[in-house]
């Protein structure tokens, strides 16, 4: 079965569950050689009177991600289940198969999964701030890892925003959780992270971190657009 069909199956299958009122980030990820061709086709797709009622989608880069394929993620930001399955229900039109079967031209389907943001702080701008480190973490106590790291990101100088996500429906084998940091160039993201890091409650982020959580691998990720 070719994954654009199988696509609008996962939300149907998901509607199921109960997801209550937590947002909910789904990404969906993908490998292309044609950039602008992807943008053209969800520019017009999301133009479209049939993806009223979606939310919003952001696509994303993935500058460097170590062994893994995808050149790209989508992203959908869902406030609530509600509107993860009413997103299911548009992608199930035929406006949506259509435009699934359209996109398949020019992409080969890799990770998908959801996760949900536990934690925030800093200015959330994709616009302004579109360069954006993921860190893939395997965590052991997560009370105890949001408290340390509430602690460290909400007396620090950041460049953008950092967010602390909880994976809901993993598609990262062993990960259960990622932090993503922003920054206005790439630069001033690292310069940030690494003056942070450093610092002396930096130091001590890293050293009771370490106790209940591994990092497994950093990416580099580029904002591309933003509908919605």
């Amino acid at each position: 079965m070719k994954k654009y069909l199988f696509m609008p199956i996962i939300f149907g299958v998901l509607s199921f569950v109960k997801l209550g009122a937590a947002p909910m980030d789904a990404y969906y990820c993908f490998s292309t050689t044609e950039d602008a061709a992807v943008v053209e086709k969800m520019d017009n797709f999301m133009a479209n009177d049939a993806a009223k009622g979606l939310p919003s989608v952001t696509l994303w880069a993935m500058l460097l991600n170590g062994q893994e394929s995808e050149t790209h993620c989508a992203v959908q930001q869902h406030p609530n289940g509600a509107s993860f399955e009413k997103a299911g229900a548009i992608f199930q039109s035929q406006a949506g198969q259509d435009f699934l079967r359209d996109l398949s031209t020019v992409i080969v389907p890799g990770l998908e999964g959801a996760g949900t943001p536990m934690l925030n702080f800093g200015d959330v701008d994709f616009e302004k701030n579109p360069y954006l480190a993921l860190y893939n973490l395997r965590v052991k106590d997560a009370k105890r890892y949001g408290e340390v790291f509430s602690d460290f990101i909400g007396s620090a100088d950041l460049p953008g925003s950092a967010t602390l996500y909880q994976d809901t429906f993993t598609g990262t084998e062993n990960r259960t959780h990622y932090v993503v940091m922003s920054g206005p160039s790439l630069d001033a993201l690292m310069d940030g992270i690494s003056s942070t890091l450093s610092s002396d409650n930096g130091q001590k982020f890293q050293k009771r971190a370490s106790n209940v959580r591994k990092l497994l691998s950093t990416n580099l990720m580029l904002h591309v657009k933003t509908w919605n």
